[in-house]
């Protein structure tokens, strides 16, 4: 062999190297947004008393919000728009409790609420807000500062825990 066909040689395998540790960096962002996501919803959900899948569903990650060997960024949007009180009844646990004056929704309790089946024909939980010309309201379920929370808390780490996953998955590939 010539020393041009050596040097060709080892640019292809530095190349080779280089794509299999952009690949497996990728895997690694991906699993660890995955995880941040699981952890966020899970103690979220705990927490206002939503099933899991109501919040994992408004978690999005499209296939162009991936990391990828190229692009070593993954991202995740968020919908922090409140909860409508109606949703918590998804969860067969929870029940409405009509008392004096008002209902108890899960561990929500509305002053003056009732249940209606709106004009457009969706069900929501309303509570009389004792204004004058819109005296009604839908009750909804604040999310952006409890979602925005536990994002933060689960991505607290994501550094050492980045630095840990891309060690262990990179001695799997290279041993």
């Amino acid at each position: 062999m010539t020393l041009e066909q050596d040097l060709a040689l080892i640019r292809r395998n530095a190349n080779k190297v280089v794509k299999q540790l952009n690949r497996q960096a990728a895997k690694t962002i991906n699993h660890l947004a995955t995880k941040a996501r699981n952890q966020a919803t899970k103690a979220v959900a705990k927490d206002i008393g939503v099933p899991v899948k109501t919040l994992k569903g408004r978690t999005r990650q499209s296939k162009h919000q991936r990391a990828t060997a190229t692009k070593l960024r993954a991202q995740l949007r968020v919908n922090v728009s409140p909860l409508p009180l109606i949703r918590l009844l998804e969860n067969k646990a929870n029940r409405v409790w009509e008392g004096r004056g008002g209902i108890i929704v899960g561990k929500y309790a509305v002053q003056r609420g009732f249940i209606q089946t709106l004009a457009n024909g969706r069900t929501h939980v309303m509570q009389r807000a004792g204004r004058a010309r819109y005296s009604i309201d839908v009750v909804k379920i604040p999310l952006r500062q409890p979602l925005t929370a536990a994002y933060q808390q689960a991505l607290k780490d994501y550094p050492t825990e980045l630095q840990k996953e891309l060690k262990d998955r990179l001695s799997a590939v290279f041993s």
